[in-house]
């Protein structure tokens, strides 16, 4: 049943009154008197709102108060969010967050905004009645005031659990036992008690494994005192202290109780004629405080050896849990503590270990499910179920609470098929069941959290299962919805919800994390059992839509995704002003006519429109004067954004990331003084930032800052105003356009005194121009990873290899880098050959190298003092020849753990481990191809490396051995204007390479197909481009050359070939035949191939093919692949990902 949550939407209220109210604004016409009875009237609801939430899940009725009460608090936000914006737009001036600037009283002298004033006192006092008459409603429910507004942790009763109860559906927990009962027996701890937390969220049998644990053989031999306290949500020391020492004399005879009681009793004989429970009672009742409780625990403990199980425990307070410790430490060496725990923050504040609990494995699950529901198993082979029941398994995820649940409902029900399929298609939230059932369980974790957490997890229902969430994309929904209220000034708002993920992560929430390179986490998943929870508590207040036949969502939705399988065309739903997000998410989007206009959603705080073929915006978006977030991501159409725009005084996160085509971004972005958060990398058409974004003070996040030449373009000393970025990775673009114009000074100066945060952890730097490169790069001692694209102007780059931190190195087209140099001490020169040696501190954190496209790059040296004293005194033109001859160049040896990769740089090569690695080759010229023949049939070299010295550069052509070729994976064949055809013989060489790429032979007519899939039987990526004289729709034979031998392909030999490319082949007027062959091919991407007009007959065929991209191939081709009305759909419908436009 959906929870519903009010205290915080009572806090924003009251926070809008006291900003309204308490600073002079000259409101006129009793809108002051008006939000000051307001504000009276919400206190006087807030005071109830305590015992209301706590009372709802037990009350009907109460719940449908609340309800009623949810509606008219969320219109009074509303009007008073609306309230607020329209002061702060008619005075042109916006503060942080609520904040209302003084002196606003002049924007009411007007007719016209008098008239406006009039209508606000009306709306609030409508506002007032209306939760007034609500409020009158609550002694029905004999709810009364309370001065504490602080959201209540409820101490529900609990089902208390015992260490014996039996357990006769036990599966696939025996490592799990073995590995916990090793640790009980260990004698070989430092400490005298040692603890143990099994951790894992609700349902996976935690206190079932203390169970068997706790009443295995060998532990009741090893332990002299066996204790069981089940501690749940009160987490009270004296009260575990009681049941401990209750525990304890439980386990005595009756003359050890009658001892413990004798000295209270005048005559033997009452005592004689005691019970044994009667004598416990009188024991216990002893016990009356903290000292009694103290003593009598260290008399029972002294010098035993115990294992003490605390059961369910919820406890966070590192203080609380060591006083609880403190009491048990008189014991003898060896004992132990098991603890039960959902929460991993449990677990570390008692010690650094701990067992985490996993789901079961399928075959285990599908047991258990069929020992629970009673079918043997030739029922469920004659009854068809064993796939039904992998699909209803698969909503469990090997949770045995959940899988119990489900086979227990189906044994009471009539077990058949059909019963078997409706729990296949319906969720387990939509299941009615019993207490100690599933959602029960989890329902305890949920109603454990505090009521700001509560609204952040039931929001992420609107994301899909097994949907990937993005850390920073929940927080910026979350900000824009006011979910995140800092507590103080030193936390940004980011900060704050940065803690709220982490603490739902913590307990187990969330799970499946992925990290960036900089270990933050980036994304995580939603176990389908927890999406189940959120469905269950958000109701109807978050929807999703799965049908473009939908036009109006249910009554109470205030949050909407669209979550499309497939294709989904969406042209509008009709207006509703309730509605706070609208969020498009999976499947191929796509807004009708490309045309966007959202303006019947006057309320919208957060829209998400990624991938959604958006064209144009309309200007009317300006009208969402509530919009905190809006996202429009990966719209590669959108060329220009609405200067309407800059009338969102609120918006606070603007994400455009990979909008390829957008152009600039409107002036009118510099008004937005609340955005925090502005994203634009990927927006690779766009030529600089607006003058004036120094005004952006709020910004938190920049990733890409583009210098221009405009004189509407920022200037690269904007940046360093912007004194809030917090960004990990910041990258400049259009670098070698600053001082392109009259009020920049000398570029090289202005980018070396660009002095970043020392603790920066990403820097790309793109089109840099100077040639000397940034001395300061060799300081950032914690950067972890470090992008060098098109500087083309550097011939050589500061020492790297020292930074402790660097992860990884990515130098692309940079197409004069001859060398790196080698920090001071990465080198030592060998006492035989005099040559220069590598060491461990060479690149001492290194993961992945990417060397691509650098020409003239040789390697890393280590200058010599010669070559010192020549720089010092020569800045001619041979400075560069004459540093190489007296420079010592090194071969390092990167470790088989790092990720090599190089492409285009036949100058370089490496040893990688002690072998050959992922080894990338340019041709440049049918000459170096004849040259690699020659020397590859020559050389009787055995070793499976190429030459291990760089290449001088007198030389043209590098020597090559056969084993050296047979390790190539990658060659490019790029700017040959001598060939016309390609050596087949070359391919015979090449039996390892998976990647061919040609390019930019202008000359080449034919291409040898054959030969190719033949003689590279590893290949599995094929990419031609940029061959205006190539003809592929031509049959080969008869320009191949290559005779007879070569295989028919109709034939059906297998390829590995899975990606294949063509961009920019003007004479490819069909797709070539040898296509409908290649049996394992994925992924095909047509680019610029303008005279291709329609598929072929045997597309069909490729039944493989998961992707197709084609893209800007004409008009005739995109009508022709329209969805249901095009002539070509039903050739390409069975493919998963389809994606045709110009």
């Amino acid at each position: 049943m959906a929870e519903l949550i009010l205290g915080p939407v009572v806090e924003s209220i009251t926070g809008h009154l006291l900003s309204l109210v308490s600073q002079e604004i000259g409101l006129a016409r009793g809108v002051k008197v008006e939000l000051q009875k307001l504000q009276s009237t919400v206190s006087a609801i807030a005071a109830l709102l305590c015992e209301a939430e706590r009372r709802q899940v037990q009350a009907a009725d109460l719940k449908d108060w609340l309800k009623k009460l949810e509606d008219v608090l969320y219109d009074a936000e509303d009007l008073l969010d609306d309230f607020s914006t329209e002061v702060l737009r008619r005075r042109g001036v916006v503060g942080g967050g609520n904040r209302i600037l003084n002196e606003v009283g002049f924007f009411l002298s007007s007719s016209n905004q008098l008239v406006y004033a009039d209508k606000m006192a009306h709306r609030v006092k409508d506002i007032r009645e209306r939760i007034d008459a609500i409020s009158n409603d609550r002694v029905r429910f004999q709810l009364a005031e309370s001065s504490n507004l602080v959201s209540l942790v409820e101490n529900r009763v609990t089902r208390e659990t015992y260490p014996y109860e039996p357990q006769p559906y036990v599966i696939g927990r025996d490592t799990d036992k073995k590995e916990v009962i090793e640790f009980l027996l260990n004698p070989d701890f430092e400490e005298s008690v040692s603890v143990l937390p099994i951790v894992g969220f609700g349902g996976l049998g935690k206190t079932t494994l203390a169970r068997l644990v706790f009443n295995n053989d060998s532990v009741k031999e090893y332990f002299e005192l066996k204790l069981w306290v089940c501690v749940s949500t009160n987490f009270d020391v004296k009260d575990i202290l009681g049941k401990i020492v209750g525990e304890c004399i439980a386990s005595l005879n009756m003359n050890e109780l009658r001892n413990l009681l004798g000295e209270e009793l005048d005559r033997k004989d009452d005592m004689m004629k005691m019970s044994r429970d009667h004598i416990l009672e009188k024991v216990l009742a002893k016990l009356t405080n903290m000292n009694e409780l103290q003593r009598k625990l260290g008399e029972v403990l002294d010098g035993k050896k115990f294992l003490l199980v605390l059961d369910d425990v919820w406890n966070e307070n590192r203080r609380e849990w060591l006083n609880l410790e403190s009491f048990l430490q008189n014991s003898a060496k060896g004992s132990k503590i098991l603890v039960t725990t959902r929460s991993p923050l449990v677990a570390k504040t008692m010690t650094g270990r701990s067992h985490k609990l996993s789901g079961l494995a399928e075959d285990e699950s599908f047991s258990l499910l069929m020992r629970m529901a009673m079918k043997q198993e030739h029922e469920w082979r004659n009854e068809n179920l064993e796939s039904t029941a992998k699909e209803i398994l698969k909503k469990c995820a090997g949770v045995p609470l959940a899988i119990t649940t489900i086979g227990r409902l189906l044994l009471f029900s009539r077990n058949t098929e059909e019963d078997w399929l409706k729990f296949k298609n319906n969720d387990l939230s939509r299941i009615n069941q019993e207490e100690g059932d599933i959602m029960p369980s989890l329902k305890l974790s949920y109603n454990f959290l505090p009521s700001h957490l509560k609204r952040c997890f039931s929001y992420c229902s609107l994301f899909p299962k097994d949907c990937k969430l993005e850390k920073r994309e929940l927080i910026h929904l979350w900000m824009a919805q006011g979910y995140i209220k800092p507590l103080s000034n030193r936390q940004t708002i980011e900060e704050v919800g940065q803690d709220y993920f982490m603490e739902l992560l913590s307990r187990s929430f969330f799970q499946d994390v992925e990290e960036d390179l900089y270990g933050s986490i980036v994304s995580c998943k939603m176990h389908d059992l927890m999406h189940d929870l959120a469905q269950s508590v958000s109701g109807n207040d978050c929807n999703t839509i799965d049908s473009s036949n939908v036009k109006t969502f249910p009554e109470g939705t205030r949050h909407v995704s669209i979550v499309a399988a497939g294709d989904y065309k969406w042209n509008g739903f009709h207006r509703d002003g309730k509605v706070r997000s609208l969020l498009f998410i999976g499947g191929k989007l796509e807004i009708e006519n490309g045309y966007l206009d959202v303006s019947g959603f006057t309320n919208l705080r957060a829209l998400r429109l990624r991938s959604a073929n958006v064209l144009k915006i309309s200007s009317s978006i300006g009208k969402l004067k509530h919009l905190r977030s809006l996202d429009l991501s990966f719209n590669d159409g959108l060329r220009y954004l609405p200067n309407s725009i800059s009338k969102l005084c609120n918006l606070e996160t603007l994400n455009l990331g990979e909008c390829w085509c957008l152009k600039r971004l409107p002036r009118g972005i510099t008004k937005l003084v609340n955005l925090r958060q502005l994203i634009v990398s990927g927006c690779w058409s766009l030529r600089h930032m607006p003058r004036g974004i120094e005004k952006l003070t709020s910004l938190q996040t920049l990733d890409v800052f583009v210098v221009g030449e405009d004189p509407d373009a920022a200037r690269l000393n904007e940046l360093s105003r912007l004194t809030g970025l917090r960004s990990k990775e910041l990258t400049i673009q259009g670098l070698h356009r600053v001082g392109s114009t009259s009020s920049e000074v000398d570029a090289s100066f202005s980018i070396e005194r660009l002095w970043p945060n020392p603790d920066l952890k990403g820097l790309s730097i793109i089109f840099y121009g100077g040639v000397m490169f940034l001395s300061w790069v060799s300081q950032l001692h914690r950067l972890v990873q470090i992008e060098i694209i098109d500087c083309d102007n550097c011939s050589h780059l500061p020492p790297l290899d020292q930074l402790p931190f660097l992860k990884k190195v990515s130098l692309q087209s940079t197409w004069s880098l001859e060398s790196i140099e080698l920090w001071e001490s990465s080198g030592q020169e060998d006492k035989e050959s005099g040559m220069p040696q590598s060491n461990n501190n060479f690149f001492p954190s290194l993961e992945e190298i990417e060397l691509m496209d650098l020409p003239k790059f040789r390697g890393w040296e280590r200058r010599t003092s010669t070559r010192i004293e020549r720089e010092a005194d020569d800045h001619s033109s041979s400075s560069s020849s004459s540093s190489s001859s007296s420079s010592l160049l090194m071969l390092h040896t990167f470790s088989d753990k790092v990720k090599v990769s190089i492409k285009g740089c036949p100058g370089f090569s490496y040893a990688h481990g002690q072998k050959l690695r992922q080894m990338g080759l340019t041709v440049t010229s049918i000459k170096l191809a004849e040259q690699l023949l020659r020397d590859a049939s020559l050389s009787q070299d055995p070793t499976p490396v190429l030459t291990v010295a760089p290449i001088p550069p007198s030389r043209g052509t590098m020597t090559v051995s056969f084993k050296s070729l047979s390790t190539l994976t990658y060659i490019l064949f790029s700017g040959m204007k001598d060939a016309e055809d390609l050596p087949v013989k070359l391919f015979r060489s090449l039996p390892s390479l998976q990647s061919l790429v040609i390019r930019h032979c202008h000359r080449l007519k034919a291409l040898p197909v054959r030969a190719i899939l033949r003689y590279l039987p590893s290949l599995e990526i094929l990419e031609i481009s940029s061959c205006k004289e190539l003809d592929l729709s031509m049959d080969e034979d008869s320009h191949d050359g290559v005779g007879e031998g070569m295989p028919n392909l109709q034939s059906g030999e297998p390829t590995k070939l899975q990606e294949l490319e063509f961009q920019a082949i003007p004479k490819m007027k069909t797709l070539p035949w040898w296509i409908q062959h290649l049996t394992n091919l994925e992924e095909l991407r047509i680019l610029f191939c303008s005279n291709l007009k329609a598929l072929p007959e045997w597309f069909p065929n490729l039944t493989s093919l998961k992707q197709l991209e084609v893209f800007r191939c004409g008009k005739e081709l995109k009508r022709r692949c329209r969805r249901n009305t095009g002539e070509d759909w039903a050739k390409i419908c069975h493919i998963q990902y389809v994606d045709v436009r110009n």
